[in-house]
């Protein structure tokens, strides 16, 4: 199946010291808090719940000082359901997310729970947890399971709102660096592949930010 290619590749990033979110074998009520995306030393773990899911696999992964584990989620095409972003270690002057969901999926920013809407950049939704001494954050986001049957990926970069809107990571969700953005879309759309995990998640660690990709199928 196309997902175990997925994870492989996954695998093979998170042995080098890069991970891209969550998927398969311990129940995810096993885990005490977020281990998924690793970068500017802060974790950041996405998944979906809500009554469009069909199962949530996780696989841990062993390595020496990195308990992480990744994720992989079937959900019901035409489902609803929640997204949710958890954040530990943070900087404790803020914390901003960009995330990228497929293009069709239902997205109900406005109706978010957690963190503050500030709007659209590019492609991607910003978030922000604004304050002075952030440690960590939780986003609550309403959605539809309507990107289409098939393999589809969540996107979602983490930071201070310096790296984040003032760095780098703007211009690839603006579509300014072409073959990343190519890499970006290609991801969230399903084209899985060795060469767009590696780039996205190699530009979004290079530019100081944290990042998670989750990765499921809408059946």
């Amino acid at each position: 199946m196309k997902w175990k290619a997925l994870l492989a590749v996954l695998l093979g990033l998170l042995m080098v010291g890069v991970t891209a979110g969550s998927a398969m074998a311990t129940p995810i009520h096993d885990q005490p808090r977020p281990q998924g995306g690793v970068g500017a030393g802060s974790i950041i773990d996405t998944r979906f719940s809500g009554e469009g899911v069909i199962s949530t696999s996780t696989y841990p992964i062993y390595v020496p000082q990195l308990a992480r584990y990744l994720v992989y989620q079937r959900v019901r095409h035409g489902g609803k359901g929640e997204f949710t972003l958890k954040a530990y270690r943070l900087p404790i002057f803020g914390y901003d997310s960009l995330i990228v969901f497929p293009q069709g999926m239902r997205v109900y920013p406005h109706s978010a729970k957690g963190m503050d809407y500030e709007g659209k950049v590019g492609i991607a939704y910003h978030f922000r947890k604004s304050g002075w001494f952030v440690w960590r954050a939780k986003l609550n986001l309403p959605v539809e399971f309507t990107a289409g049957k098939g393999l589809h990926a969540v996107v979602s970069i983490g930071g201070s709102p310096e790296v984040l809107i003032g760095g780098p990571l703007v211009s690839l969700v603006n579509g300014e660096k072409p073959k990343l953005f190519t890499a970006l879309k290609g991801l969230v759309e399903g084209q899985v592949t060795r060469s767009n995990v590696i780039t996205v998640v190699a530009f979004a660690l290079a530019s100081g930010a944290n990042i998670d990709v989750l990765v499921f199928k809408e059946e």
